[in-house]
């Protein structure tokens, strides 16, 4: 066992040990491969790395060139046309359908109410004279309307009261009715809208569904300033005379607008007309410059852009798409090789646990699709958008795994989005400075004011990040004051967005917690406080143990420090790992009074359940109790597989006491009396180990000097290393000699040497002496 160990960790702790190297070499490349895929899990991982690798190329892949310069800002860089493509010429096209639009006449139905009125009271003026018999008996408002006289009371009721001279007048009415769809009669002021008109053309809808096109200069309002033209309109008609002045009086006086104005039918009639016109089109060859740099970016610009993204993707050829995507497929190869390569490194735990490594995939390429789609949506919050969600999913993986995993996961997401969006190098930077802030902020969350903490840095780091690379990049002679004030808004929702990750990292701490099965500082510093009802029971049932593993929890801290390991971690596990002596405390030397040991009375092989049930005992109570479960990874392995050897010296001796004797049992087997295990699979259990087995053996030194307990540290951690207990864990020969050094320090301090206060009677026998020296003695 200490020949495998030697081997494998003489070579830096990276080596396979002889238990590899004896094994038969396969026969062929075709067998080498097979045997590296039956390893476990190589499958699973090899799963999520092609998973990944699909996930990156859809990002890449749906996202390229889809990012647009946004519309109202500063262009950072020309943008050319990649193919000749045709347009519609907005202003051309807009121009020449108003001309074609404004040419259509303006639409008038009569108002037949008005029309029938007008007609009706000039046709029976007669008749209503002829009923009247006398001007006095006429009705006040026809005399009003017509303006009558008795002269032209008794013309009317001459007219009246003759067959042919009603005719005549009926003839007449006709003719004025006929001349007024020739002169409209419109509102005053429809008058002015119809004279302001480009159309100049008027179409008039008659009572009997008739069209007649007037020009607007014919219409009339129906006022005094027109009597002269009403006047000569009545004369054409064939009224003369006073009977005339009397019907031009009821137009220009009395007579409602024949014809309104239809302003649905007149849109509808200009707009189909404007329809029929083709739009003009703008050609743009390869090379013409659509946006440059330096200019705010307008509408039609942002439009133009559009266009050609649409015409040159419709113009790629089959060959060219195949070439694209294996462009896509090809980056995204590298990309994941290369965070797959750096895991496999220095990762090796995600390999035996696909799970958790497929949820940092997820991670990964969920964050870069999101800031890739984001930006898309929102172009002018690029600096929003496209950092927001990378940081974040950074800041969980800092939390859940480690911080250099989230600092590589960051980069890994930073070559996707910038392959995606083409984005400057510039964006590289502002990433990477936020990531590792994240990294150095959230390393050890121990409380929400970390992550609070850790948001506002984040969130400054961004904006100072993004005035600097900005100032770097973008066309500071153009557009001064606009420019100025893009750069510090982009800073401002730079910042907004950092802090915004930290926000949200804090609420979704518990489910990371619960979804990739870490435990954070903030959860283990709950599980340390004393009031903890699990602790508080160990001290009530167990003071011995409680005591105990509060010690061996200092040591194991001050050893993980040593080596770069958690030191709280390893310290709250400490607290806990002997909860399973509460079952029978009295059962274990530290909480049993002085000179009583209940093992006395039990064979070997019942104290060995005993002992060793305190494993499995702690086991169930940290599930009772909900102990986070890399927690419960002290309790299982703080002994690992090492043997109970004081009970298993004395079975071995009651076995040759008994040697000769027919009845005697046989001698007892090495592995009966182990641990069951398993052997401690991270740094921290085995410090936990080797501090749990150094304590207690310390606690039986009589004079515990430093020398001693050196030489005693050094013993038991050699004794473990050559029992193979660190196997299955990366701890190094290096680490293995710090370890020692920070646990002998700190137990020295704990066991330092003290000053023995002298009693009553030693100060008395101590003044005799003195006073029975001579003067020259006291004064030597």
């Amino acid at each position: 066992m200490a020949e495998r160990w030697l081997d494998r960790w003489g070579r830096g702790g990276k080596g396979r040990g002889p238990s590899r190297t004896r094994r038969h070499a396969p026969s062929g490349a075709l067998e080498q491969f097979r045997e590296w895929l039956m390893q476990p899990g190589v499958l699973a991982s090899g799963s999520v790395v092609v998973l990944l690798v699909l996930m990156c190329v859809a990002v890449i892949g749906l996202s390229r060139g889809r990012l647009l310069p946004a519309e109202g800002r500063i262009v950072d860089e020309s943008r050319t046309a990649r193919v000749e493509f045709e347009v519609i010429d907005a202003a051309n096209t807009a121009s020449r359908r108003a001309e074609r639009a404004v040419v259509m006449p303006r639409v008038y139905n009569a108002d037949e109410s008005a029309y029938r009125e007008l007609e009706a009271s000039i046709r029976t003026l007669p008749v209503a004279a002829v009923t009247a018999q006398s001007f006095d008996e006429m009705a006040p408002e026809i005399r009003a309307a017509f303006n009558l006289t008795p002269d032209r009371f008794d013309t009317l009721r001459a007219i009246g009261g003759s067959e042919s001279e009603m005719e005549a007048w009926g003839g007449r009415v006709a003719r004025l009715m006929d001349l007024l769809a020739d002169t409209p009669i419109v509102s005053q002021d429809e008058l002015q809208l119809a004279l302001a008109d480009p159309a100049q053309r008027m179409e008039l809808r008659l009572p009997a569904g008739a069209a007649r096109n007037v020009r607007e200069s014919a219409a009339i309002s129906a006022s005094a300033d027109n009597s002269a033209l009403l006047r000569t309109l009545v004369t054409d008609a064939g009224f003369v005379g006073s009977i005339g002045e009397a019907v031009a009086h009821r137009l220009a006086h009395g007579a409602r607008p024949l014809f309104v104005f239809d302003k649905s039918e007149t849109d509808a009639r200009r707009a189909a007309a404007a329809a029929e016109v083709p739009p003009v089109m703008a050609r743009y060859r390869v090379g013409e410059v659509l946006a440059r740099r330096g200019q705010v970016l307008t509408a039609e610009q942002t439009f133009l852009l559009q266009q050609e993204d649409a015409q040159f993707r419709q113009s790629l050829p089959p060959a060219a798409w195949m070439a694209r995507w294996a462009g896509v497929l090809g980056v995204a190869l590298v990309i994941t090789a290369v965070f797959a390569v750096y895991v496999r490194l220095f990762y090796r735990e995600l390999g035996r646990t696909p799970m958790r490594f497929l949820g940092l995939a997820i991670l990964m390429a969920g964050g870069a699709g999101a800031a890739c789609w984001a930006t898309i949506a929102q172009p002018g919050w690029l600096w929003g958008m496209s950092v927001a969600p990378v940081v974040f999913t950074a800041m969980i993986a800092v939390v859940a795994f480690e911080p250099r995993l989230g600092l590589a996961m960051a980069a890994a997401q930073c070559a996707v989005v910038g392959a995606a969006l083409s984005l400057p190098l510039g964006y590289v930077a502002v990433i990477l400075a936020a990531s590792g802030l994240s990294a150095w902020q959230l390393r050890d969350v121990r409380s929400r004011n970390d992550v609070v903490r850790a948001a506002l840095v984040v969130g400054a780091g961004l904006a100072l990040s993004v005035v600097s690379v900005s100032l770097l990049s973008r066309p500071l002679l153009a557009q001064g004051t606009q420019l100025w004030g893009e750069i510090f808004s982009d800073a401002l929702r730079a910042g907004l967005a950092g802090f915004g990750a930290g926000a949200l990292t804090l609420v979704f701490l518990p489910t990371v917690e619960r979804l990739f099965d870490v435990t954070t500082g903030m959860t283990l510093g709950e599980w340390r406080d004393p009031k903890q009802p699990l602790l508080r029971k160990l001290q009530l049932q167990a003071p011995g143990t409680f005591n105990h593993s509060h010690t061996v929890a200092t040591l194991a801290e001050a050893a993980a420090e040593a080596v770069g390991a958690n030191g709280l971690h390893v310290y709250v596990g400490a607290l806990y790992h002997d909860i399973g002596k509460m079952n029978k405390p009295d059962y274990f030397v530290e909480n049993q009074p002085r000179g009583f040991n209940r093992h006395s009375k039990l064979s070997p092989a019942m104290s060995l359940l005993v002992i060793v049930g305190h494993v499995k005992d702690g086991i169930e109570l940290a599930r009772e109790y909900r102990l986070p479960r890399s927690l419960v990874g002290y309790i299982e392995t703080h002994h690992g597989t090492t043997l109970v050897e004081y009970f298993f010296d004395r079975a071995r001796r009651e076995a040759e006491e008994e040697d000769g004797d027919p009845g005697a049992s046989a001698p007892p087997d090495e592995v009966e009396y182990r641990y069951p295990g398993p052997k401690p699979r991270t740094k921290e259990q085995a410090i936990l180990m080797i501090c749990d087995a150094v304590e207690s053996a310390t606690r039986s030194m009589p004079d515990p000097t430093p020398s001693r307990i050196q030489s005693l540290v050094n013993h038991l951690a050699t004794k473990r290393l050559m029992d193979g207990q660190f196997d299955e864990c990366n701890l190094t020969l290096a680490e293995l000699h710090r370890i020692e050094e920070a646990v002998t320090r700190t137990l020295a301090s704990i066991y330092h040497g003290r000053i023995a206060y002298p009693t009553a009677e030693s100060d008395s026998r101590t003044a005799a002496a003195s006073d029975s020296r001579g003067p020259a003695e006291r004064a030597g």
